[in-house]
């Protein structure tokens, strides 16, 4: 998460206290993780996301969407986040605008992963697997020439996970 740090790209995961109209660039890293449930659409966050490894993100991300789904999540469980990733991919979802979870300044939305003609480096046309990505961001605090340069990064930890398991972003 250090590339997200520099760059200006931190502000993807600030606040903005509207009583002071003042930005609050966030030093920790808190994701809500989106989680279709029977009542809903509820936010668990995984807290100090970036003190975590990628194994232990996905055990933590699968515990806690189990206990959301089964009422088992406390009121603690639920507040903190300073971004929010949420998933319509795993429902078929191919492109979605989701909404920001406030007070959050950005959301990232996963899609579904399908197989579609790609240009190779070669320059022939293969099938390959696709996933779009969308975000959303409160352009009171954050500009699409910063938001662009930021998924910028995303993909290129999704396109490169070598780097992104060694740290070398």
């Amino acid at each position: 998460l250090a590339a997200f740090d520099r760059g200006g790209l931190e502000v993807m995961n600030a606040s903005l206290d509207e009583s002071t109209q003042e930005l609050v660039v966030k030093h920790y890293h808190n994701f809500g993780i989106a989680t279709d449930t029977d009542q809903g659409l509820i936010v668990p966050v995984v807290k100090d996301v970036d003190r975590k490894s990628i194994a232990q993100l996905a055990w933590e991300i699968q515990d806690l969407a189990a206990r959301t789904r089964e009422g088992k999540v406390g009121i603690d469980q639920l507040q903190g986040g300073t971004f929010t990733i949420t998933n319509a991919g795993n429902i078929g979802g191919l492109f979605a605008t989701p909404v920001i979870n406030f007070p959050e300044v950005a959301i990232l939305g996963v899609h579904a992963i399908k197989k579609t003609p790609v240009v190779a480096e070669d320059g022939s046309i293969v099938v390959g697997d696709v996933m779009y990505l969308s975000v959303s961001i409160d352009h009171r605090i954050v500009d699409g020439a910063t938001g662009a340069r930021w998924m910028n990064v995303v993909k290129d930890c999704l396109e490169n996970p070598n780097r992104l398991l060694l740290g070398s972003l």
